[in-house]
């Protein structure tokens, strides 16, 4: 490049530093933490003379690098080369580099740091040092953002997830091998440590008490990084174990001047260990002493929210209550979707009190992972509109005190939360929080922080070991206060628990039946007027009480499982948000690609969505409901600082997208990771059929099927009769557990089943087509596969008066299962896996199979089933009867004949698995009769092919299964 052109890019580098170093307030205080085009900074092989272009060596986050060119492949290459030097100031490694690609605009080399402060578009992408290869993100092209956008990136992702993971792992063991120490303790201190922590397991007990002193000590070093007075730094070095004694009167003088939720529970419990063995505390402090210097040497300083990373781990009735915890890169896309600019006036962010009248809440708050995601969401907003490190410790303090409200019915849980809030902020005291432990079970059947449906505030129970007192010393009694249509900012992850099986939705560790029956009564008395189902589960019941707490015009952000955009059971509740909010968006991930370590929420192993939406400011008017934006992601995102970048690129297309049935793709860089399909379910509380699905023009001509339309690739046609329900054409049910149960079963229902031995043993009286047999049941007739017993006084005749030929499939399985409707040779029952569609005109019937089993008539289904589970479409009962269908008894006697004929014909044509019905002539030929029998001109076919291939093509559908992939991979089938 010619001398010119480095001169140019190095005035570009001083202007991007200038700018940098005014972006954050810690950077504006001490501007040499952005150090531009400065030699002699780096060593290691091949960086000991290069001179990187902005080095950023904040001591709050490990080192990273930015290095600028006009040309983009310099940029990347200079990027690459960057990973791995060590900064001689400080001995710490580059993990993370950023490649910026000089945007045209500035290449004249008169650019300013005025002109990139008033938030001029730059192009940048992140390197991070991997095991592998380097990991560049995006894979191609490059993030459209400005210097705001770069800094908070940098903040969050300059040490890759996977040495964060590790990190993690190492003091997960450290914390285990802590509590192994611990486990010599006489059982009398044991059981006297679990009375103080409330666990219900002296195991747990001691576990949770290592993380407890853990974060003390974490806790500690944090306001000795800054500069709080008379507070020392963690002895590192020491040979000798450290004494018990010691170590309390150094909290002791911290808890004695602020931060008495970290501080006195640990100090308490630290005494009883160590006053029953000295040695057994000493060396539990050194095993955690090692933990802290894992966690500082790697620089996760801000980066790592220890209850965040191990409470999950260790709480012993998560999955009974089906309490799992969000992920950090999932709480702060979250945030940043739920909290935006556009939410305040520029002076309003720019006031550091801003949290004096403004509050946000979360009544489930877990460890406190989205109350930290929200905070630093407004924290950086605060920043960029002008915050000063003096601003920043009000903006903090006003927080700690009245804006940021958090409760949770884990004593742990809540102290947890209240000591990760209180460790991102700059040292500053504060005084009583509102982040508190709301009680479960007792003598007032106490339902944690659903008992706010009917009052206004809340006893706060975390005073029990938080030790909090009046200024006298004077014990008092406090609680959390949460008046109705008073919070700006919602953000949950409620608890996913319902009563099923058997299972209460207060299977809590230390309750018993009896209280646990006791809640579920209060329960249901606390929302007897609300929006809710509670066969949904307790997550619409937080949903509903969110409703009830935030303001109008405020904001709720919520992770939810993804039933409660399909589940029947939700209806009402998705009836209430299309009525209450607007600004409605759905965010889901294409089907089986979030889960595992993967998932929105730790360990949940099921399908979720994120709801965000905004309260209205006035009621609705009668049949007045808002759209819904769905946004469908082609993956998951599971790295902080990407997160925030993707929700920018969402929200850029919400933005851009308005009207129902319009769409609008989700790009970051070059590539394509989503799109946003705009849809009106008609407050009518139905399913949201387009949340998740990646083609977003299959999605709105499913909708339009459902709604008697196809219209699709400029073809629009209306189908000459109307669209009715199930349930209209058809009676349907009755459920299994009326017809009868299965040998050995629960013994409901009028029959004991057991199976037939074969074809001849399939006819006769009482026959059930109970399973899904998939290697058998490949055709539109299929024959029974159980026969009944009458049990004693059971209702045989009324379920034998219940037969029919007609049946479908509740609990449809596209991978594997080739008829979603099929008929009998003779009359039989349902069973558990078939419901029973009865009709008096046997020629209605088979029309109805041939539309339920053409692509047409899969699509359908697929819109209106839950979808949680990849590959497969489950249906309960009341919703299957809403499906929508042809009104196929208003066609004439001739139409229907016809029909009853074209369906003879193909009656017995082996079906490929509903997932492959792109490369099946049998299913060609239903979807050419089912186009006949609509009225359809024969130009459909063409239509009705392309969206063959579109549905087959869905990850809902083929749900990753090998055949179906590969047959798609290869071209077989529509063209």
């Amino acid at each position: 490049m010619s001398t010119r052109g480095n001169v140019r890019e190095e005035v570009f580098n001083i202007a991007l530093g200038e700018a940098l170093q005014n972006s954050t307030a810690q950077w504006r205080e001490t501007p040499d933490l952005v150090q531009v085009e400065r030699t002699g900074v780096l060593s290691g092989s091949g960086n000991a003379g290069k001179r990187p272009d902005i080095l950023i060596v904040d001591p709050r986050s490990p080192p990273s690098v930015i290095e600028c060119s006009y040309s983009a492949t310099d940029a990347d290459k200079d990027a690459v080369d960057r990973l791995g030097a060590v900064v001689k100031n400080g001995r710490r490694e580059i993990k993370t580099s950023v490649s910026l690609h000089v945007p045209s605009s500035f290449q004249s080399g008169e650019s300013t740091k005025d002109d990139l402060l008033a938030g001029a578009d730059i192009r940048f992408a992140i390197y991070q040092k991997t095991d592998d290869v380097p990991r560049r993100w995006p894979a191609s092209g490059f993030v459209e953002g400005d210097v705001w956008s770069l800094a908070t990136l940098l903040s969050a992702a300059s040490l890759p997830k996977e040495d964060i993971e590790r990190v993690a792992d190492n003091v997960a063991a450290l914390v285990d091998e802590a509590a192994d120490v611990l486990d010599v303790l006489p059982d009398a201190t044991k059981r006297k440590i679990d009375s103080r922590i409330n666990r219900g397991s002296i195991l747990k007990s001691l576990k949770t008490t290592m993380v407890l002193w853990l974060n003390a000590l974490l806790t500690q070093q944090r306001l000795h990084g800054q500069n709080v007075p008379d507070i020392p730094s963690l002895d590192f070095t020491q040979e000798t174990l450290p004494l018990h004694s010691d170590q309390v009167a150094v909290w002791r003088q911290i808890h004695e001047r602020n931060w008495r939720a970290i501080f006195k529970p640990a100090i308490e419990i630290l005494e009883i260990a160590g006053n029953s063995d000295p040695r057994a505390a000493g060396e539990a402090l050194a095993s955690l002493g090692r933990a802290v210097q894992e966690i500082e040497f790697a620089g996760l300083g801000l980066h790592i929210n220890v209850g965040a990373e191990l409470f999950p781990k260790l709480s012993e009735d998560r999955k009974q209550a089906a309490a799992f915890y969000t992920q950090a890169a999932t709480a702060e896309l979250l945030a940043a979707l739920t909290i935006s600019q556009g939410d305040l006036e520029a002076d309003e962010w720019a006031d550091g009190a801003l949290f004096s009248d403004r509050s946000m809440a979360d009544l489930a708050c877990g460890t406190g992972t989205l109350l930290r995601a929200g905070y630093r969401r407004v924290q950086a907003i605060h920043e960029a509109a002008g915050g000063t490190v003096e601003s920043m410790a009000t903006l903090h303090r006003t927080a700690m005190e009245t804006g940021l409200i958090g409760t949770d019915v884990s004593p742990i849980a809540a102290h947890l939360t209240s000591a990760s809030l209180a460790a991102i902020g700059m040292g500053e005291p504060y005084g009583e929080t509102r982040i508190g432990w709301v009680s479960v079970g007792g003598s007032t059947s106490a339902i944690g922080s659903l008992n706010y449906f009917d009052a206004p505030e809340l006893r706060d129970l975390l005073q029990s070991i938080a030790g909090r007192s009046t200024g006298a010393g004077e014990s008092t009694e406090l609680s959390v206060s949460i008046q109705d249509a008073d919070i700006d900012w919602i953000l949950m992850n409620p608890p996913y628990s319902r009563t099923r099986g058997g299972q209460s939705a207060f299977d809590i560790a230390g309750l018993s039946k009896k209280e646990r029956n006791d809640c579920q009564t209060r329960w249901g008395q606390v929302v007897k007027n609300a929006a809710v189902n509670r066969k949904a589960g307790m997550a619409a019941s937080f949903l509903a009480l969110a409703r009830k707490k935030v303001k109008p015009g405020g904001r709720i952000g919520f992770v939810l499982p993804l039933t409660a955009a399909f589940a029947d059971t939700w209806a009402i509740t998705r009836r209430m948000i299309e009525r209450d909010f607007m600004d409605i968006t759905a965010v889901a991930v294409a089907a089986g690609q979030a889960l595992g370590k993967e998932a929105l929420s730790a360990d949940t192993g099921m399908e979720e969505m994120l709801l965000v939406a905004t309260r209205r400011t006035k009621p609705a008017r009668m049949h007045e409901y808002a759209p819904v934006k769905c946004v469908t992601l082609s993956a998951p995102v599971t790295r902080p600082g990407e997160a925030g970048e993707l929700a920018r690129a969402i929200t850029k297309a919400l933005d851009m997208v308005a009207d129902v049935g319009s769409n609008r793709p989700i790009v970051v860089g070059e590539a394509e990771i989503g799109q946003v399909c705009v849809f009106d379910a008609g407050g009518e509380g139905a399913p949201w059929g387009p949340l998740g699905v990646t083609h977003a023009g299959l999605a709105i001509a499913a909708d339009d099927m459902a709604c008697g339309r196809l219209d699709f690739l400029g073809e629009s046609m209306e189908l000459e009769m109307g669209m009715t329900t199930l349930s209209d054409l058809f009676n349907v049910g009755p459920t299994h557990d009326l017809i009868g149960h299965l040998r050995g079963g629960d013994g409901r229902g009028a029959f004991e089943l057991f199976p037939v031995t074969g074809s001849a043993d399939a006819i006769g009286a009482d026959r059930s087509l109970w399973a899904a047999e998939s290697k058998i049941q490949r055709s539109l007739v299929v024959s029974p596969t159980h026969k009944g017993v009458p049990v004693p006084d059971g209702k045989c005749d009324e379920m034998r008066a219940r037969r029919g030929r007609l049946f479908y499939a509740r609990n449809m399985r596209w991978t594997s299962q080739a008829p979603l409707a099929a008929m009998t040779k003779h009359d039989a029952m349902g069973g558990r896996a078939w419901t029973l569609l009865e009709c008096e005109d046997i020629r209605v019937s088979k029309a109805f199979a041939l539309w339920a089993n053409s692509t047409l008539g899969m699509m359908v289904h697929w819109t209106q089933g839950q979808r949680t589970q990849a590959g497969r479409s489950t249906t309960q009962i009341g919703a299957l009867g809403q499906i929508p269908c042809p009104q196929l008894d208003e066609l004439g006697d001739k139409c229907l004949d016809r029909a009853s004929e074209w369906f003879d014909e193909l009656a017995s044509r082996q079906l490929l698995p509903a997932c492959q019905a792109h490369a099946d002539e049998a299913r060609r030929e239903i979807d050419s009769a089912v186009v006949k029998m609509l009225g359809l001109p024969e130009s459909a076919n063409e239509t009705v092919a392309a969206l063959r291939l579109l549905w087959c093509s869905e990850p809902s559908v083929h749900g990753q299964n090998k055949k179906a992939v590969s047959l798609l991979a290869k071209g077989d089938g529509d063209k």
